[in-house]
This record gives structure tokens, sequence and C-alpha cells, in this order.
């Protein structure tokens, strides 16, 4: 089979709130862990049954580990790409392969990340001139 995909999957754990666009109850929502992320899309189980098409908004949490010390959510905007039956042998969840449309990064994200940017630029040129 060839591959199709236009991105390099990374297999990373995320932690992700769902929360379906097209549900009669807006307030519904459910967390479920990626098994792959990339640019373009995610992949995650979910006993909850979605179907291909549907627009979904997510918040997506980056660790501590992945962000120099401190956890970012970015909000992402997708819908359903694919969905597989009991993937990995688990009869009770679904596969749910996401296409990201849009996302965003809180203001206070992309603050962060700069100061941080800062923090190392300065800390390199402290070390440079001892």
């Amino acid at each position: 089979m060839e591959e199709r995909r236009s991105s390099h999957r990374y297999n990373l754990p995320l932690s992700v709130i769902v929360r379906p666009l097209s549900s009669l109850d807006s307030s519904v929502e459910f967390r479920v862990t990626t098994r792959d992320v990339s640019t373009g899309g995610l992949y995650f189980t979910s006993k909850q049954r979605l179907d291909i098409g549907h627009k979904l908004d997510l918040a997506v949490t980056l660790p501590p580990e992945a962000t120099a010390g401190s956890s970012i959510t970015i909000d992402v905007q997708g819908h359903v790409l694919r969905v597989d039956d009991a993937p990995d042998g688990a009869s009770d969840r679904c596969g749910v392969a996401v296409v990201i449309d849009k996302l965003n990064v809180s203001r206070a994200a992309v603050d962060f990340a700069l100061h941080r940017a800062e923090e190392a630029a300065v800390n390199r040129r402290s070390a440079a001139t001892v």
C-alpha cells in the first residue's frame, strides 16, 4: 500500500478534550489520549462513536516536558477523516483519525515560548562571556 500522509506522524500520548460541534447538546465532551499526532492531524481511540465528517473542537495539552516547563493547551478545530472499528483488538473502542482544519495557540503560550527563548539566548551570551 502506498503511503499517502503528507507529514510525519509522531507516537505521542497527548491529553485531549473532544467537543463534537454538531451535537444537539453543546456541553457534550469527553477526554482521550492521542496515539499519534502530526502537523496535519491526530489519531486517538474512544468509546464515543463519531461519524466521518463530524466537526470537532479539540483542546490538546502539550506536557511540560515538551514545552520547557509549562503545559500549553492548543485549541484545534478539525473533522473526522476515518473511523476504525476495534483498533488493536479493543472491541469496545473505535479509532478516530482527525484532520486539523485550524489551530490556535493562546497568547499566553506564545508569550511563554518567547520568554523561554529569550532566557536561553541570555544564558548562551552569559556562558560565552565567562
